[in-house]
């Protein structure tokens, strides 16, 4: 119902009185984005996760209708490339599970995974012009495309990684997440780490995907619709060609909380966590592009 709405603002722009003309135009630009949510916390109240900006891009088109000589408003449709660096270091857990038993231990996690998000955006926004400056304001609405990451997890621990004539106590593990297609328990490639823990051995994937320690299908972990507030400047560089700068505050929350897995701890009887925290889209948007 939201992304109807938004799709109805945006056709509602493209049909308003055609007694004035409209402005066609395109635009690409770089996308420095980053996800804004509430951390896990250790023990002594210490953040466990981060979020960095990652690169992006966007490209799409735009549709102008000018009000008066210096009003107007404006409907964008993107391609837009979103997501953050993700990293959660500190106290962690590990299931391991064979035919016959499971065994649950404790210890440090570092997990760094590259997230991109990409979405088909829809700015719709009123502006200002005054010379060779335009502010805009608005709201936007995005449907998620593609939603991958990829990245590494070391999970150190009292454990032996087989051969056993040259044990270790860290555990390496590759990650190629597609959060849209990805099934719980998914190791890919084929390719295993044999891990003993205690007198018990298992088998381990060596790549993982984005629900590899779930017991159970909770969906998706982000949502497929992100909507949220959207303001930028303008300078034109002649009667057609202009630069932009633009910042995306998302207002949904990112991520379902019956799919976002706590890796900090589990529950008093050792099942899986689910975390009931919002996740938000922040991007900073550089552009060039031409109206007609």
């Amino acid at each position: 119902m939201k992304l109807k709405c938004v799709f109805t603002l945006f056709l509602a722009v493209a049909s308003l009185s055609m007694q004035a003309q409209l402005r066609y135009g395109f635009k690409t630009g770089l996308n420095f984005a980053t996800i804004k949510g509430d951390s896990e916390l250790g023990a002594n109240g210490n953040n466990l996760e981060s979020w960095k900006n990652a690169t992006g891009f966007q490209i799409g088109i735009t549709l102008g209708y000018p009000i008066t000589d210096n009003f107007g408003v404006r409907g964008e449709l993107m391609y837009s490339k979103k997501g953050t660096k993700y990293t959660f270091d500190g106290p962690s857990y590990k299931f391991f599970r064979n035919a016959t038993t499971t065994k649950f231990t404790t210890g440090n996690a570092r997990y760094l995974v590259n997230i991109n998000n990409s979405y088909l955006d829809i700015p719709i926004m009123a502006y200002g012009r005054w010379g060779d400056f335009e502010i805009s304001g608005g709201v936007y609405g995005a449907l998620l495309l593609q939603s991958v990451g990829e990245g590494a997890l070391t999970y150190s621990n009292a454990i032996s990684v087989v051969p056993p004539n040259n044990p270790v106590s860290e555990l390496k593990i590759n990650l190629s997440y597609n959060y849209r297609k990805d099934d719980p328990g998914e190791g890919l490639d084929g390719e295993t780490v044999s891990v003993q823990v205690d007198a018990a051995k298992f088998d381990v994937a060596k790549t993982q995907g984005a629900y590899y320690d779930y017991t159970e299908d909770r969906g998706s972990l982000y949502n497929s619709f992100d909507y949220g507030l959207v303001g930028g400047v303008s300078y034109y560089i002649g009667r057609a060609l202009y630069l932009s700068a633009r910042v995306q505050y998302g207002l949904s929350d990112l991520t379902k909380n019956e799919a976002d897995l706590a890796k900090g701890s589990v529950n008093d009887d050792l099942t899986l966590k689910y975390r009931d925290d919002k996740d938000r889209n922040f991007v900073i948007q550089a552009s060039v592009g031409f109206s007609f």
